[in-house]
C-alpha cells in the first residue's frame, strides 16, 4: 500500500493514484487532481504528525467549526492506518473545494453568513392567496369507506405454498394498507395547509379573527395526532397478525386488527370534520392582490358604503337598511381605460377603543394595516344610519390619524337627505362637530345613489385615486427590486 502513495516533491504532499486516493477519500478527504491525470495531491505535508499548536486567532465560522468536529471523530479505515509509522497518534488533513477559484471551507462559510447578513436587511417579499392552494378534505366517513374497500383488495405475496404463512402475509399487509389509507390524507392535510407564521400578516389576521386565536393550530394538531395514534395501532396489530402460527389466528388477529384501526379513527374523525371547515371557509375568501390598485370603502355602519360598491365596480354586496350588513371582506372589480382595480367593502366602524372592538370590526383595521389600499371613507351626516355626527366625527378623526398616509377621499352620502334637514337641526355646541356636520371634511364629496347625484364626479376622483396609488405601489416594488439587487450583490474586499 505504501507504494502507491509516494511524495510528489519537497512539502509538496503525497501523489496518490486513483485506486489508492478512492479509498482515502471515504474518510471525507478531498484531494487535489495534479496536471496531466498523474493522480490526486494528498495533504497534509509529510511527515504526518501532530501539528505545532497553532497561534491565536479568532475561531472559525460555525460550519466550519462543525465540519472539525465531525472530521475529529470520524475513524479512518484500517487500510490508511497500516501505512502511517508507528508512534503517530495525531493525523491531520486539510479539506479542500476544488473550483476554479480554489476557495477554502473557511473562506466559502463567511462569505455565506454575509450573504445572509446582507438578505436580512432586505424586507421578505410576501404574497398573499395562500387560502386558495388549500387541499381538499375529503370528509372523514369517505375516507373510511375508501380506505376499507383499498385494503381487502390487496392479495398476498406470489409463491407462498404454506397455507398459515400466506394468510398471516395477507393479514399483515392488508392492515398495513388500512393503516396508510387512513394516516396518508391526514399527513397531506398537515404538511399541505400553510403554516400560520408563512402568511402574509392580512390572511394571518383573517385566520385569527375569523376563527379565534390558535384553533388552526389547535386542529391541524389534532388531525397530526389523529395520524400517529393511526400508525401506532396499524403497526402494533400487523407486527402481531404477522406471528400468527395458524390460519384461523392469522384470521382473527386481521379481524381484530381492523376493528382497532377503524375504531381509532372514527373516534376521532370528528378534528377532520373541524378541518373541513376550516378549508371551506378560507377558501370562501375574497383574494386581494397587493400589486394591484385597491380602494377600501370605511365608514360607520350603515352609511352607504355597500351601495357605492354597486355602482363603482362589479361587486354585488347585500344591501339593507340595518347596521352591521356587511360581516366579512366583499370584493369587487372596477375597469377603467383598460386597467383593473379592486373595490373592498369593509363591516362598519362602531365609536369605542380598539381594544373593544369586535372581529366584524377588527376585519377593517386588518385590510387598513396589512394590506396597500387607497381609503375612501363614507360619512353620512343625516344620521339616517343610526350612528349619530358627533360619533362619527369621532370614529373619523380615529382612523384618519392611524392611517393618514394612505391615499384619502371622503364621501358624504345621502345627500338628498341631507338636503331636506332644516337649519336648526344643524345647531351644535361644539364648533368643531358643528363645521362637520354642515359641510362635512375638507374637499369631501356630496353623493346620492337614489338620485344620482354626484355619481360621476364620484367615479373620476376614485378613477384619479387609483392611479396615484398604482404608481406607488409600482414605485415602492421598484425600491425593493433595488434593495434586493444591492443585497446580493457580493461585497469587494
Amino acid at each position: 500500500m505504501l507504494g502507491r502513495c509516494k511524495q510528489e516533491g519537497p512539502g509538496e504532499g503525497f501523489l496518490v493514484d486513483e485506486p489508492f486516493a478512492g479509498l482515502i477519500r471515504s474518510c471525507g478527504v478531498e484531494m487535489r487532481a495534479v496536471v496531466g491525470g498523474r493522480g490526486f495531491l494528498l495533504h497534509p505535508r509529510p511527515p504526518w504528525r501532530a501539528p505545532a499548536p497553532p497561534s491565536p486567532c479568532p475561531p472559525p465560522p460555525a460550519s466550519a467549526a462543525a465540519f472539525g468536529r465531525r472530521l475529529h471523530h470520524r475513524r479512518l479505515p484500517e487500510a490508511i492506518l497500516s501505512t502511517l509509522e508507528q508512534g503517530v497518534s495525531t493525523v491531520c488533513f486539510r479539506r479542500w473545494v476544488h473550483s476554479a477559484t480554489c476557495v477554502a471551507l473557511d473562506d466559502r462559510s463567511q462569505a455565506e453568513s454575509v450573504d445572509g447578513a446582507k438578505s436580512d436587511i432586505v424586507q421578505k417579499h410576501e404574497k398573499v392567496g395562500a387560502f386558495q392552494r388549500i387541499p381538499m378534505v375529503m370528509p372523514a366517513t369517505d375516507i373510511l369507506m375508501s380506505a376499507q374497500r383499498k385494503s381487502r383488495n390487496v392479495p398476498p405475496t406470489k409463491g407462498i405454498a404454506n397455507i398459515a404463512k400466506r394468510e398471516r402475509n395477507k393479514g399483515a399487509k392488508q392492515l398495513d394498507a388500512l393503516m396508510k389509507e387512513l394516516s396518508v390524507p391526514l399527513r397531506t392535510y398537515t404538511e399541505n395547509f400553510p403554516k400560520r407564521r408563512d402568511l402574509h400578516p392580512y390572511e394571518r389576521s383573517l385566520i385569527e379573527l375569523t376563527f379565534g386565536e390558535g384553533y388552526y393550530e389547535k386542529v391541524i394538531a389534532r388531525v397530526d395526532a389523529l395520524r400517529k395514534k393511526i400508525n401506532f395501532v396499524g403497526k402494533q396489530h400487523a407486527s402481531v397478525c404477522a406471528k400468527s402460527l395458524t390460519k384461523r389466528e392469522a384470521e382473527e388477529r386481521l379481524t381484530e386488527g381492523r376493528k382497532k384501526l377503524e375504531e381509532a379513527f372514527e373516534h376521532g374523525k370528528w378534528v377532520i370534520d373541524d378541518l373541513v371547515n376550516i378549508a371551506k371557509t378560507l377558501r370562501s375568501m375574497p383574494v386581494v392582490d397587493p400589486h394591484i390598485p385597491t380602494l377600501c370603502l370605511v365608514g360607520s355602519p350603515n352609511v352607504g358604503k355597500s351601495s357605492l360598491v354597486r355602482i363603482l365596480s362589479s361587486g354585488k354586496p347585500e344591501v339593507c337598511s340595518y347596521p352591521f350588513t356587511t360581516r366579512g371582506i366583499l370584493m369587487g372589480h372596477i375597469v377603467s381605460n383598460h386597467e383593473r382595480f379592486q373595490v373592498t367593502d369593509t363591516p362598519g366602524l362602531l365609536t369605542r377603543d380598539d381594544d373593544e372592538r369586535n372581529n366584524i370590526e377588527k376585519l377593517t383595521l386588518a385590510v387598513l394595516s396589512h394590506l396597500p389600499i387607497a381609503v375612501l371613507y363614507v360619512h353620512d351626516l343625516s344620521e339616517d344610519c343610526g350612528t349619530s355626527v358627533s360619533d362619527q366625527y369621532i370614529t373619523y378623526k380615529h382612523i384618519k390619524e392611524r392611517f393618514g398616509d394612505r391615499l384619502w377621499l371622503d364621501v358624504i352620502s345621502k345627500s338628498d337627505l341631507l338636503d331636506k334637514k332644516t337649519p336648526s337641526e344643524f345647531d351644535d355646541t361644539d364648533d368643531e362637530v358643528g363645521t362637520y356636520r354642515r359641510l362635512g371634511p375638507e374637499g369631501a364629496i356630496r353623493v346620492s345613489v337614489q338620485g344620482q347625484v354626484g355619481v360621476k364626479e364620484l367615479k373620476g376622483k376614485v378613477h384619479q385615486l387609483l392611479t396615484s396609488q398604482m404608481a406607488r405601489i409600482k414605485a415602492e416594488t421598484t425600491d425593493q427590486e433595488s434593495q434586493r439587487t444591492v443585497a446580493n450583490v457580493p461585497s469587494q474586499t
